[in-house]
């Protein structure tokens, strides 16, 4: 078996030893997403759930409805932080094969990374209380390049094997 001395980037052409490149716990892209509705549908769900927690939050700063609650706006800031890795990543991907400029991906790719960085920091303000995955919102694991989105991954897997536990499938 051969093993990898480094890597090199074809876009940017920055080369990593081996031993800095970026080791998550998390899961990877493909078992995160894994069992996630198709990302068209996604959309729709996340747009019709902040439409959701919006009118409830107007409702209750006009006193006819209860607040929202604090893990119903962590759910939205998951979903939107997953649905923006999962079209950034369509793109990095689709950028070797010609179907997407530099610009777009990088878009795409800073549209994700701010996300998943709003959802940790939501997390880490709330003292990793809603935290699912094994490895805490605080942990230095999230602290490097890509730790943001690997964290919006642990968390997302996570919530997909609770609503599975709760649906009994």
């Amino acid at each position: 078996m051969n093993e990898a001395t480094g890597f090199i980037c074809s876009r940017c052409s920055f080369d990593w030893e081996v031993w800095e490149t970026p080791a998550f716990d998390a899961p990877n892209y493909a078992t995160a997403y894994n069992g996630a509705l198709d990302p068209a549908d996604e959309e729709l769900a996340l747009v019709l759930l902040t439409e959701r927690v919006k009118f409830r939050a107007l409702q209750a700063i006009s006193g006819r409805g209860p607040a929202v609650e604090s893990s119903e706006h962590r759910l939205v800031l998951l979903r939107k932080a997953a649905w923006l890795d999962r079209a950034a990543r369509e793109r990095e991907v689709g950028w070797y094969l010609g179907r997407y400029r530099d610009d777009d991906v990088n878009e795409a790719s800073t549209k994700a990374v701010r996300a998943a960085f709003e959802f940790l920091k939501f997390d880490v303000d709330h003292g990793s209380v809603y935290t699912e995955g094994p490895i805490g919102a605080g942990s230095p694991e999230w602290d490097i390049a890509g730790g943001t989105r690997a964290y919006t991954r642990q968390e997302f897997l996570a919530w997909l094997v609770a609503c599975d536990a709760e649906l009994g499938t």
